[in-house]
């Protein structure tokens, strides 16, 4: 190896975080990692409150190594402003650290909001075939 490279780790790593509101599970992030390549998947409301938690992820995958990371917002059922910037957000950091970040699987309100905003033509949006 020479100086400068980083051996690649290849274990997986999976972990989830969760807001919880009177027993009720109102936001999740399950992130699994594997080598340079990260999949954060969202459930529930990205807004104000878990928004920054969402950027904070994307930033310590970042620092951490990862190069592609995907955002999965298949089970998101809402996103308001604060979840809106926060996805430019994570873009804008994936792109000062050289990284490829992917937004995947936005349902039919998630891509009505995108489309409204615009973001579906700032963002790299993709839809992946769910699996059974």
């Amino acid at each position: 190896m020479t100086s400068g490279q980083q051996p690649i780790r290849s274990s997986v790593r999976e972990r989830t975080w969760r807001n919880v509101v009177n027993d009720e599970t109102v936001w999740e992030l399950t992130v699994h990692r594997d080598g340079r390549s990260a999949r954060l998947a969202t459930v529930g409301d990205l807004d104000l409150d878990s928004a920054p938690k969402l950027l904070t992820e994307v930033a310590g995958q970042l620092e951490a190594g990862v190069r592609e990371l995907v955002i999965d917002l298949a089970g998101l059922v809402f996103i308001d402003s604060s979840g809106l910037g926060t996805l430019v957000g994570c873009w804008r950091r994936a792109q000062q650290a050289g990284a490829t970040l992917i937004v995947a699987n936005p349902g039919p309100d998630v891509s009505m909001t995108l489309e409204i905003t615009g973001l579906d033509q700032i963002l790299p949006i993709r839809h992946e075939k769910q699996t059974a």
